[in-house]
């Protein structure tokens, strides 16, 4: 069988290897390979290849990302952009550009005027600018069935938390500092989490926020403490037409749930309420050391899910369903949280200006 979808990396330090085992496993997709740019630091350049190698894909290193399909002697249809987030916007214009189609790792950027410049030029270019999310996780999605088909009437209020065990820090991440080092990461745990966060409460209500107030802090753990960013936060959200929600997220010492993590939302509605829990259901297995609870890993199986979404729009010359202009409306409540955290108030959610041939 003939592969129809031709993808590669660009630059491979955060999530790419499962990303890569996911669309191996894709009989409708060929790995092309992975790019890294020369002038990576170092070790950069050295985790790219060292991931590249154990996919069993080429490698090669550009002066520039754009030149992905000669560098790697292939034609390439999609670029994954899995670097560290404070260059996703800058690699991932450089592909449009180039006249590429892309698919970014969250968060799309570290700035709000980075999403809109990378939004601006997918519009220009007609290209698809697809963002990597947990929208397509089955729990959610049963959930927005059930509110859809007005099971709980309107929804009124949420209540979400998504959170990390600190105990998996050192194996779930592959490096700490990807989280922790503003240079790399853009920001800490709010910038980390709070988007899946956000999207659930936009894609459940179909609504804006519109203001946000935010108390954040390094209340766990020392590398966060360190570096001086926070590893957990609470966050309320007040959107459109005056439906509200309340976020946990955060790295703590031991998570619940048998996974590195573990998010749930409660949707309180005019007539009735509904919970989904990422970790349910649960397998339990019986054995000589009793009950054991096996649950899958809901990052994992959300991100397979939208992988396959975005390979079947692609292959059907669709749009997925949640790129650029969903991710940035996600990236400024992050910024509104940030700026919240800052000021200790609430504090008004930066909506992006409509353009001609954009929609908000």
């Amino acid at each position: 069988m003939t592969a129809a979808l031709r993808v590669a990396f660009a630059s491979a330090v955060r999530h790419a290897a499962d990303y890569l085992r996911i669309l191996a496993a894709d009989e409708r997709v060929e790995l092309v390979g992975v790019v890294e740019e020369a002038g990576a630091p170092g070790w950069v350049r050295d985790d790219s290849r060292a991931v590249a190698e154990r996919a069993g894909v080429a490698w090669a290193e550009v002066a520039d990302v754009a030149s992905v399909g000669d560098a790697l002697g292939s034609p390439v249809d999609l670029v994954v952009v899995c670097s560290e987030p404070t260059r996703h916007a800058r690699l991932a214009t450089a592909l449009l550009e180039a006249g590429l189609d892309v698919l970014v790792d969250k968060p799309v950027a570290t700035t709000l005027a980075d999403a809109d410049r990378l939004a601006e030029v997918a519009a220009r270019t007609g290209r698809t600018c697809a963002v990597v999310n947990r929208t397509h996780a089955p729990a959610l999605r049963r959930l927005c069935a059930w509110v859809d088909a007005g099971h709980v009437g309107l929804p009124r209020h949420l209540d979400l938390e998504l959170l990390a065990s600190g105990a998996h820090f050192a194996t779930s991440v592959e490096r700490p500092e990807l989280v922790v080092d503003r240079a790399l990461s853009g920001g800490g745990e709010l910038l980390n989490f709070l988007g899946y966060c956000a999207d659930a409460a936009h894609h459940l209500t179909g609504l804006r926020t519109v203001e946000v107030h935010a108390f954040a802090g390094a209340l766990f753990l020392e590398p966060h403490r360190a570096a001086g960013v926070e590893d957990t936060a609470v966050v309320t959200l007040e959107m459109e037409r005056g439906v509200t929600a309340t976020i946990t997220l955060g790295r703590v010492p031991f998570a619940p749930g048998g996974t590195p993590t573990t998010s749930s939302v409660r949707l309180l509605g005019s007539h009735g309420h509904a919970v989904a829990d990422d970790d349910a259901p649960a397998v339990s297995r019986f054995g000589p050391g009793g009950r054991t609870a096996i649950a899958a890993d809901a990052g994992q199986v959300a991100a397979a899910a939208y992988l396959r979404h975005v390979v079947d729009a692609l292959l059907a010359g669709d749009r997925p369903d949640y790129g650029i202009e969903e991710a940035r409306a996600t990236l400024a409540v992050i910024d509104a949280a940030y700026r919240s955290v800052e000021v200790g108030d609430v504090v008004a959610v930066e909506h992006r200006t409509v353009h001609e041939g954009t929609r908000v």
